[in-house]
């Protein structure tokens, strides 16, 4: 503004201002693009929507919203604590969500079982029974002494269901994975407080007789947890077999009759298979 002959005058900018106020937003619309972009993968992959819209994925949702589960938000479990799991799950979930899109949900894609501290962060690890009172569990001795995270144990938890339809731990996996009597203990009694082992199975002739009783007891009550409790010893050779056994039962069967054969094989309907 200029004063000429006493009178305020006003200088024309060629329109520059006009021009600023009116000019396109490039910038913050590519901020926008951007926010979007990666910021998008990480909020759709933490809504239970996002996956049911997936053939495969949606009974595992429906088990999760039928769980105990069900009012924790995907975060809760699947987003590490504090600030770096947050970023870390950011980075992470950009390749796993436009990769989903593209070709669908495959086990790279997809949300990584949680570990121990997700678990920690709604969880003691003080338990020491179980709900029902028998069976004895150390949690302070798996996960703070030998750092196993939750899921090794509890993998048929929230999204799953175990062979017999429960959102609980099978037998099966504590015994095949650790209780094996080598890595670990496999006595009833270290687990169990209401598992002894019964009175007729410490008969020194039990593992001759253990076969006739099988009409009379329900073995599946002890042994159920595996599907093929018998096959477990029956399909591994005994020891009284070892060496050239094909060429040595015959002084077996001379010195001890064929009574013990027959335990286990059956009958003479066995020996004739070979021998007639």
């Amino acid at each position: 503004m200029t004063e000429k002959d006493g009178a305020p005058t006003v200088e024309s900018d060629g329109g520059a201002g006009q021009d600023a106020k009116f000019r396109f937003p490039y910038k913050s619309i590519v901020a926008l693009v951007v926010i979007v972009v990666l910021g998008l993968p990480a909020f759709s992959m933490l809504q239970p929507r996002y996956f049911e819209r997936y053939p495969d994925l949606k009974s595992r949702m429906h088990n999760w919203s039928t769980s105990t589960h069900a009012r924790i938000p995907c975060s809760g479990c699947h987003v590490d604590p504090g600030p770096q799991g947050a970023i870390r799950f950011g980075i992470e979930a950009i390749p796993a969500f436009y990769s989903q899109l593209l070709h669908g949900p495959r086990p790279s894609n997809l949300l990584q079982v949680p570990d121990r501290f997700a678990c920690q962060k709604c969880h003691t690890n003080y338990r020491q029974v179980s709900p029902n009172g028998d069976l004895l569990i150390p949690h302070r001795a798996h996960v703070e002494v030998l750092k196993i995270n939750c899921p090794v144990c509890h993998k048929n938890l929230v999204h799953s269901r175990n062979t017999e339809g429960f959102n609980a731990p099978e037998m099966s996996t504590c015994l095949n994975l650790c209780h094996n009597g080598v890595k670990a203990t496999n006595k009833c009694v270290k687990c169990h407080t209401r598992k002894q082992v019964p009175d007729n199975h410490k008969q020194p002739s039990w593992l001759q007789i253990h076969s006739t009783m099988t009409e009379k007891v329900n073995c599946g009550t002890c042994h159920g947890w595996a599907p093929n409790y018998c096959r477990q010893c029956h399909q591994n050779r005994p020891a009284s077999h070892a060496g050239n056994w094909k060429k040595l039962h015959q002084f077996r069967v001379k010195e001890r009759g064929t009574k013990g054969c027959y335990f286990c094989h059956g009958g003479q309907r066995f020996c004739k298979k070979c021998h007639d």
